[in-house]
Parts: structure tokens; C-alpha cells; sequence
């Protein structure tokens, strides 16, 4: 199978190219930057330079049999149309692409696309037939990605593409840049925020299980929509910090901080820098205390029936060797 990847360079994307390329697939990937092209290449997938909102670049992909489009804006602090751009437009031209090659689509897409504070507030589990909620307007990564799977569902039914929509939770892993190195960056002055009791479940899925998911998908051709892929077992927040700490070798105090309060403290933080650049993204600090403080709101079931996904990494070992893996790397 030869299989084209976009965001190769990031977490999804490059796990995936080892994945594949030790599976035997020929893998070929978009990079944007001569450090991107070499990285994808020490991984064993050939380079296609360009990036993914200029449809020229999509013209000059050779057929292929899938397509897995990962690349996108994520807490990038810019402007609404860049994310635009990026997230919506490019899904529109990986769908195009998929239809002009007749290749298997798998777009990732977010459980962002629920809407932050619906899930947040929702009572039951959350499923891919979930109402969607609100969604505020300077929240562009959730945003875009909704209309980035708008476009998807749009435009595969109008040119006969299959294709799949993954909806990870927050994904962590070795040579995440996001989640783990800012955690780690924070607790080495030795304290962390636990919000509420600490007993709540993360919505966090270790990276090497989507693509467990992932390659459920591509073996499955008939499989069409959207999947949760946000339960893989987990661990409460509490053990999220206990792992961390064993891991590390650190030293860690754990401070207890009222859910009200950190989440009053998010929307602040947001609210604030939202004032002194009003044009640009800055993250999703209105969310983080919602994020600590609840229980993981989404359900996986139907990855499960459908795509028989089975998550091969059991995720406190997962946590553990993700966190040693930043360790051995910090020196």
C-alpha cells in the first residue's frame, strides 16, 4: 500500500510513518522545511515539499491508495484566516486530492468539534451522534476543525471519496510538543495544580493507540464517518501526576486548587491576552481548568464495534515511557 501523510513532522504524523513504513507500506510525506524533509526521511517515507492550503502542491502527489491528512494549526498564536486556511482549507484539497487518486481518506479530526464546554457540561457520554454546542468565536483551532469536517463529509459525498474522520481527545506521547513538554517545563520547580479531588478520569489517548485506530481505518475500506478515538483505558489525574513524578525522578507536591477556581483563572488568563492581541489565537488556556477537572465526557464504543479498535499500549506504561523518553532527552 503506498499512503500519502500530511503533518509528518508532528506527534500523529510521524508515528504513523513508522508505523506504516514497519508495516511494509511505501510512505510518502508533505514536508514544509528542510528540517521536517530530513526528519521524515530518517523515518523511511520520501519528502514531498509544500504545504497543505496550497492546492498546487496537492496537484503534484503521484496516486496513492489512502490519504492520512494530520497536519493542522493547533495553540499556533495567529490570525482566524491562517487557521482557515490551514485547517479548512487543506481538508478540502486532501479530499480533492483523495477523489482525483481514488484513495482512501483518514482526516484527524478533534473532539473539539462537540464544542469545549458542551462535553464539558454534558451529563452522559459523548458519541459521534452527540448534538454539537457552541463553540466561542475566538476558539479558532475548534472552530476550524469543525468546519474542517463540514468540508470533509461535504465534499466526500459530492466526489465519491471514502473517508474516515478520527476524533482524538488530547494526544500525548514521545516527541509531543504541545501537552508533555510544557507539563514537564512547569514541574520542575517541583508543584503541581490538583484540581478538585484528583480522582477524574483525563480525556488523554496515548498517540500510538490512534494509530492503532488509524490503521483500523485503512484496513477497513467500508468503514465510513466519524470515530471517537478518546477512551484507551487512561489514568485520573492524580496518577497522571504520580507517573509523572515516579517517571521523573522529581520531587512533586501536589497543590489542591477548587474546580471553580481554576477555571475562573483560565477564562482570566484567556481574557487578558485575548485584550493585548485580539486578533490572535491564543490557545485553549480558557479550557484548561474544565480540562484538569472533569471526567473524560467522550465514549470510544463505536471505534470499538466498527473498527475493532483495540489499544496495544496499556496508557500508564504509555505515560511512564513518554515521560522518560522527554527525561533521557533533557540531558
Amino acid at each position: 500500500m503506498k499512503v500519502f501523510v500530511t503533518g509528518g513532522s508532528g506527534l500523529l504524523g510521524s508515528h504513523t510513518i513508522e508505523r506504516l513504513v514497519a508495516s511494509g507500506c511505501r510512505v510518502q510525506a508533505l514536508t514544509r522545511s528542510e528540517p521536517a524533509r530530513r526528519f521524515v526521511t530518517s523515518l523511511g517515507a520520501a519528502p514531498l515539499h509544500g504545504t497543505v492550503k496550497d492546492e498546487a502542491t496537492w496537484r503534484a502527489l503521484d496516486p496513492v491508495d489512502a490519504i492520512v491528512h494530520s497536519a493542522a494549526l493547533v495553540t499556533t498564536p495567529t490570525d482566524w484566516a491562517t487557521y482557515e486556511r490551514v485547517n479548512v482549507d487543506g481538508t478540502r484539497h486532501a479530499v480533492q486530492a483523495a477523489a482525483r487518486t481514488n484513495a482512501r481518506l483518514i482526516h484527524i479530526s478533534s473532539v473539539a468539534v462537540y464544542g469545549r464546554q458542551a462535553a464539558a457540561g454534558s451529563g452522559s457520554a459523548v458519541a459521534e451522534d452527540a448534538p454539537f454546542g457552541a463553540i466561542a468565536e475566538t476558539d479558532y483551532y475548534a472552530r476550524s476543525k469543525r468546519l474542517a469536517e463540514e468540508v470533509l463529509w461535504h465534499e466526500s459525498e459530492r466526489l465519491g471519496v471514502s473517508a474516515v474522520a478520527l476524533r482524538p481527545c488530547v494526544i500525548y506521547g514521545e516527541r509531543d510538543r504541545l501537552l508533555m513538554r510544557p507539563v514537564l517545563r512547569a514541574m520542575r520547580f517541583g508543584i503541581a495544580p490538583l484540581v478538585g479531588s484528583g480522582e477524574n478520569r483525563l480525556a488523554m489517548v496515548y498517540v500510538g493507540n490512534v494509530v492503532d485506530a488509524l490503521v483500523a481505518a485503512l484496513d477497513r475500506p467500508n468503514a465510513t464517518g466519524p470515530f471517537n478515538t478518546a477512551n484507551d483505558g487512561g489514568f485520573t489525574q492524580r496518577e497522571f501526576y504520580e507517573i509523572i513524578r515516579d517517571a521523573s525522578g522529581r520531587r512533586l507536591r501536589l497543590m489542591r486548587i477548587a474546580p471553580r477556581t481554576a477555571v475562573a483563572a483560565g477564562k482570566v488568563w484567556h481574557a487578558v491576552t485575548h485584550l493585548i492581541h485580539p486578533k490572535r489565537y491564543r490557545g485553549v488556556g480558557a479550557s484548561s481548568g474544565h480540562f484538569l477537572a472533569r471526567e473524560n465526557p467522550y465514549t470510544s464504543a463505536k471505534a470499538v464495534r466498527e473498527l475493532a479498535w483495540v489499544p496495544t499500549t496499556e496508557p500508564h506504561e504509555a505515560l511512564r515511557r513518554t515521560v522518560r523518553w522527554f527525561v533521557e532527552r533533557a540531558g
